[in-house]
């Protein structure tokens, strides 16, 4: 599935289906967009929404039903619909989601637990609120950590740990084994993952 979300006609009507690797904003930009060059298509219907897997909260379907009353669509959940209370939602939020392809521009992730990139963030993508993040890949973006970024390559747009924005120029290396940027007396320092100090004597 290209697009961010797809429409296709069932036995409930108008059913439209959101892509599993799309995020909420994404969505919702896209149905805004679809529901503005066919006004008068969908003026005084009905569409069915499949999440087809994907886990969204009690404000997520508010947003939806928002915008479908906006435009005098009528929404209704598939049988399959999985919107979670505020509380359950904020449960999965403390441990990890895993991302399985590069982040593109446009994509946006707000996490606040462990955030895993199978790929590069692009500029353009941003990763906010998580707590450590691991990238597979070379970071172009934006990303905000409280802990620490793990990554193959540091070239950020803007890069921010525990509040300390990353201030030293891109370089443009890709490291061929990953690095951690962490804290360290108040600076953003990058280092090789599992690197010791030396023992010896100075």
């Amino acid at each position: 599935m290209d697009k961010p979300a797809l429409f296709r006609g069932t036995g409930e009507g108008i059913t439209i289906v959101f892509n599993p690797d799309a995020y909420f904003r994404e969505i919702l930009e896209f149905l805004k967009k679809v529901l503005d060059e066919r006004k008068t298509f969908f003026s005084g219907g009905t569409v069915v929404v499949d999440p087809n897997g994907t886990v969204f909260g009690e404000s997520e379907e508010k947003l939806l039903r928002d915008l479908f009353s906006e435009y005098g669509v009528q929404l209704k959940l598939s049988k399959s619909s999985k919107f979670l209370p505020k509380s359950e939602v904020n449960a999965i939020q403390e441990k990890t989601v895993t991302v399985p392809h590069t982040l593109r521009s446009g994509q946006y992730i707000n996490f606040n637990g462990d955030v895993v990139v199978l790929g590069d963030v692009n500029e353009g993508a941003e990763i906010k609120d998580a707590k450590s993040v691991y990238v597979f890949g070379i970071i172009r973006g934006i990303v905000e950590a409280r802990e620490s970024v793990v990554s193959l390559g540091f070239q950020p747009l803007r890069m921010t740990i525990g509040g300390i924005p990353y201030n030293e120029k891109n370089n443009g290396k890709r490291y061929r084994k990953p690095r951690i940027a962490k804290v360290i007396d108040g600076k953003i320092k990058i280092k090789m993952l599992g690197e010791k100090k030396s023992l010896r004597k100075k």
